[in-house]
């Protein structure tokens, strides 16, 4: 029997197997501009009332020209002066800057959507001042939509408009810097206000498109930033939220600097009240003139979904803030907050909520939702949808995340105890399948709410094979590695010494573990102190260890003592810990907790390394937290001012501990 012809692919690229089809004269597709596409009808575009497009190619054909050889060139010289500064006052370096910009005038465009040109050029705004932005920000209005859309001129934009919320806040504070116009050409330079709503109006119409582009995407993060008047912090942005991936590795790789919020500044910067009103404005077009189904469609969209998320946290809390959150929430969740009385069964959400709470990007939408939504929607999310299955989800490998975050923002104390009572039997299986994160929210929940801390320790207890009644002296061990004691029995001495067999998560458990009360934190306090003072020693030279190490030396919880005992076992070792950077934080915790007699046989020890210390980075530090020279010097007077911080210590304690232990009776509905 004859072998039927194989036929290969269509239209791949690896055409060796069959080729390409040729595609008819008459079926042949011309390329199309944006007119063009506009003009199609409106199902070929997937277009919608509210603005949003899922073929995205519409953004995607800006092009404003090639860029002049003799301007490249001079860019490139412009890059070599800007890595290596040779400007000896700042006006020399404001000379040079307003130059550059009087050369390449008229060439905004093109630099911008040039790959290397739009790199010199974010360079070179950050050293720009006031009004040199404003001059750049306004030559480039009126093609906002296709500069956001760009691969390369959507990160200049990025960076202008993080470095024009430090102009907006001094306009609001000091006033509109105002320069004479040069020319008779030169018209009305507006403020960075004005520009930046300017910016805003021109993409209102398409901004939920906008949110679902690729590099739009983080643009329009920013620009929710710099309208609510949230300070912008690039070096903690672990999630993505305002740089995605690549964008950050490059800037990683080639040493270029992130935004980064200082911390003596406020979270929150001062903006107009214009501002406020179009991020109200920019709120109801994404999230109340969209239907549900384009609201539950851009909420597992990859790039549309951090978006969704920012909304949602940056809202006021005020009756405005609480309605948009509140529509978001319902139209995410399938109307919950229409039918948040209604006891029926609702098929079509409880599926969608199975989907999202599984779903790698939705999921994070959930995140957020158990921390921003009022207690009433939390409440029904929690009894309709979660309570009788945390331990299904918490053994999800993504919908785990979820029941960490419902766990952490839980909002009564009888939710807590709820939850700990369906969960408190399946810690072994947690610790087992490695879902450390679930109890660590249990610990840090209980300390919060100030309720089930004996029974979420016993629980730990039991899930490391320690029961009540048996002996539990390994059990910070066990706790450190997140080992069964069986696992630790067997274990070899190298793997016992092993410091990196310290477990993060376990040491955050023991962290949260000293923050209960004394008869909670017991079971960790006397197995630390039952431990050789040679192994604990140690701890203090590894990034987990001295964290776990600290939290007991400056627990509230333990009394004065123990921690007399700790301290007395360091003696003879005062010297190397000052030096070294994990140990020196150990210093400062028991120089703060330390009674005057242990301070006297600190310093004294220190004393016979104070060269040798004075002369380190880190020791020296130690040295100025004890006073080493006024102790030399003006030895009663230092021994009068540790007695007084002793005694201020000890008239404030109970105000300290009731302020760290008593929970929130207020919680925000909005982050």
């Amino acid at each position: 029997m004859a072998r039927p012809e194989r036929k290969g692919r269509v239209n791949k690229k690896r055409g060796k197997k069959g080729g390409k089809k040729e595609t008819p004269a008459e079926e042949t597709v011309a390329p199309m501009d944006i007119d063009q596409q506009q003009q199609q009808p409106e199902q070929q575009q997937q277009t919608n009332s509210a603005g949003i497009v899922f073929n995205d190619q519409h953004f995607q054909s800006a092009h404003f020209g090639e860029v002049d050889e003799e301007i490249l060139g001079y860019f490139k010289n412009v890059e070599q002066t800007l890595d290596d500064p040779p400007f000896e006052t700042g006006e020399d370096q404001r000379l040079f800057v307003q130059n550059v910009y009087t050369e390449v005038d008229g060439n905004e465009l093109r630099l911008s959507t040039n790959y290397s040109c739009s790199l010199i050029l974010e360079k070179l705004l950050k050293i720009s001042d006031s009004f040199q932005l404003r001059v750049f920000m306004d030559k480039l209005s009126g093609k906002t939509v296709e500069l956001f859309a760009h691969r390369f001129a959507s990160h200049v934009c990025q960076t202008l408009l993080t470095l024009a919320a430090d102009v907006v806040e001094r306009e609001v504070i000091e006033g509109i810097e105002v320069e004479a116009p040069k020319g008779e050409d030169v018209g009305e330079l507006f403020s960075m206000e004005k520009l930046i709503l300017g910016l805003c109006e021109e993409i209102k119409p398409v901004v939920g498109g906008l949110i679902s582009q690729q590099f739009a995407s983080h643009v329009i993060r920013i620009l929710l930033f710099v309208l609510a008047g949230k300070r912008i912090d690039e070096t903690g942005d672990v999630k993505g939220k305002l740089r995605s991936k690549k964008s950050a590795q490059y800037k990683k790789d080639n040493n270029d600097s992130f935004t980064k919020s200082s911390g003596k500044s406020s979270p929150i910067r001062k903006v107009p009240d214009s501002f406020k009103a179009m991020f109200r404005t920019l709120t109801t077009e994404l999230a109340i003139n969209m239907s549900e189904t384009e609201v539950r469609t851009l909420s597992v969209h990859r790039v549309a979904n951090p978006v969704l998320q920012l909304l949602l946290e940056m809202q006021d809390d005020d009756k405005q803030g609480q309605k948009a959150t509140n529509i978001l929430i319902d139209r995410i969740l399938w109307g919950i907050v229409t039918d948040i009385d209604s006891t029926e069964e609702h098929k079509d959400r409880d599926s969608w909520f199975e989907t999202l709470v599984r779903d790698p990007v939705g999921s994070h939408l959930l995140e957020v939702i158990s921390k921003v939504a009022p207690n009433a929607i939390y409440k029904k999310i929690f009894k309709t949808y979660l309570k009788g299955k945390l331990e299904k989800f918490s053994m999800h490998p993504i919908a785990n995340f979820v029941i960490q975050n419902l766990i952490t923002n839980v909002r009564k104390p009888k939710q807590l105890d709820q939850m700990m009572e369906e969960l408190g039997n399946s810690f072994e299986k947690l610790l087992k399948f490695g879902k450390y994160g679930v109890i660590r929210s249990l610990v840090d929940a209980s300390v919060k709410m100030n309720t089930s801390q004996k029974a979420v320790v016993e629980a730990i207890a039991k899930a490391l094979h320690m029961p009540e009644g048996t002996d539990r002296k390994e059990f910070i061990n066990c706790c450190m590695r997140m080992w069964t004691l069986e696992q630790w029995n067997e274990a070899s001495e190298d793997e016992k010494w092993d410091l990196y067999k310290f477990h993060l998560q376990g040491s955050l458990i023991v962290q949260g573990i000293m923050k209960m009360e004394p008869e909670c934190n017991a079971i960790a306090t006397n197995s630390f102190l039952s431990q050789r003072p040679d192994v604990v020693y140690r701890w203090c030279f590894s990034p987990a260890g001295s964290r776990a190490f600290e939290s007991i030396v400056a627990s509230p919880h333990v009394n004065q003592k123990m921690k007399k005992k700790i301290i007395r076992d360091l003696s003879g070792k005062f010297t190397a810990l000052s030096k070294d950077k994990f140990g020196s934080h150990i210093m400062e915790k028991c120089w703060a907790t330390a009674d005057i007699d242990s301070k006297e046989k600190i310093v004294s020890e220190l004393l016979k390394s104070e060269y040798e210390l004075s002369s380190h980075f880190i020791g020296k530090g130690i040295l100025w937290t004890c006073r080493i020279d006024q102790y030399k010097r003006r030895h009663d007077e230092w021994v009068e001012r540790e007695k007084g911080a002793e005694r201020k210590r000890e008239m404030f304690k109970d105000i300290l501990d009731d302020t760290n232990d008593k929970p929130n009776k207020k919680r925000k509905t909005t982050a």
